[in-house]
């Protein structure tokens, strides 16, 4: 097959471009996480129970992941510039207008329309990394946004309480600021004509073809997936050997877990300095697929922690490795498609796998053979996976494999 063009832009240091893609990637963990910080004030505030509030806290996500790919296709069509935009503003307005009203349809639909700007953030700062990425090292720096979302969930939790006795409306102005002020600066940051011509992007059809992107999601469902059902599982699956103690009691296991998670997506940046993102993303699935056997056949619980911290590392330092291979699929011109293809299936791999071990867990008693499933489904995605991403993915992203 005919080999793309490179997508990045070299350099030795890193430009305001990069920072600003950064600083997205706080304010969008912010957003993710506005709403439990306060949650308890939304309760009282807008009359609801756990199943109300339930349905503003999945609005976003369940937004957030169906806007992947058309959020994809318009940063390919706009450009860069005009994507990142229309993706700011959806934020900033999405988070101020709940704060206008007590209204529990207003926020719904503030956090639909924040989920939508979420999905379009998501997908331009990836591309934006990818061209600019100091010395081509696409993977690093996506790993490295990855790392500094997590930063913003942590920054949900600091700030947002310490803002609460000034009103509730704060749970939302706080996201809506941040988003505004960065809305603002980028009007700013001047982009390259070359970077912003979308003449001739891949159309969705053509990308779907690309069976690379098809096992890169495929990989990422198995890792993204698992991060978060470790993180809503794990308190219970210990709970299933550790006599006398409740999932309550142990959640300190699955917080634990979700910090192991955000260390190793920042880990996962330096470690592509070292090896290659083929060597990574197929080393990690393999691994992954031992760790998850473990899972499923120890009934040990201190050594079910320490397999649950791998399976959370090994699950997420390969967070850069998957998009740094996706990116070296097509030109630069389809850059958002065939990231947002890759990110929607990581995302429907997340849902069906809570499901899995939902299933799991009514059908046998035990959600470890849920990790059965995955471990599985892990040895198919690298048998299978190997093979095509040594054929479509580009020579010098290919030159160690495992």
């Amino acid at each position: 097959m005919n080999r793309p063009r490179r997508v990045c832009k070299k350099g030795s240091l890193v430009n305001i471009k990069i920072i600003f893609a950064f600083l997205v990637g706080v304010d969008l963990g912010v957003t993710f996480l506005n709403i439990p910080p306060g949650i308890d004030n939304l309760m009282a505030l807008y009359g609801v129970s756990y199943t109300g509030i339930s349905v503003l806290l999945s609005a976003l996500l369940w937004s957030h992941a169906l806007m992947q790919v058309p959020a994809g296709v318009v940063t390919d069509k706009l450009g860069i510039k005009r994507a990142f935009l229309l993706g700011m503003s959806a934020l900033t307005f999405g988070n101020f207008l709940p704060a206008a009203l007590p209204s529990m349809g207003l926020a719904v639909f503030g956090r639909v329309l924040t989920g939508m700007g979420t999905g379009i953030g998501f997908v331009t700062s990836m591309k934006l990394i990818a061209l600019y990425a100091p010395g081509g090292r696409i993977g690093a720096f996506q790993s490295f946004f990855a790392g500094i979302f997590s930063l913003g969930n942590i920054c949900a939790y600091l700030v947002i309480p310490r803002l609460l006795p000034f009103g509730w409306q704060w749970i939302y102005l706080t996201p809506g600021i941040l988003s505004f002020l960065l809305l603002l600066w980028w009007l700013g940051i001047p982009v390259e004509h070359r970077v912003q011509d979308s003449s001739s992007p891949v159309t969705l059809r053509g990308v779907v073809k690309i069976r690379a992107g098809w096992i890169l999601g495929f990989y990422h469902a198995l890792s993204w997936g698992t991060m978060i059902n470790l993180g809503n599982w794990i308190p219970s699956l210990l709970a299933e050997y550790w006599t006398g103690s409740t999932a309550t009691q142990l959640a300190w296991g699955g917080m634990f877990v979700m910090f192991v998670s955000g260390l190793a997506r920042v880990s996962g940046g330096f470690i592509l300095f070292r090896f290659s993102p083929m060597r990574i993303a197929n080393g990690s699935i393999l691994i992954l697929a031992f760790v998850f056997a473990g899972l499923f056949f120890v009934p040990v619980p201190s050594l079910l922690l320490f397999l649950a911290v791998s399976a959370a590392w090994f699950s997420c330092i390969n967070f850069g490795a998957f998009f740094h291979l996706a990116s070296t699929t097509v030109k630069q011109e389809s850059l958002g498609t065939i990231i947002g293809m890759v990110n929607f299936l990581a995302n429907l791999g997340a849902v069906l796998f809570t499901l899995t071990f939902g299933l799991a867990k009514d059908r046998t008693g035990s959600l470890s053979s849920g990790f059965l499933v995955l471990a599985i489904l892990a040895v198919l995605a690298y048998a299978f996976g190997r093979g095509v991403l040594r054929k479509e993915c580009s020579a010098d992203s290919c030159y160690q494999e495992i």
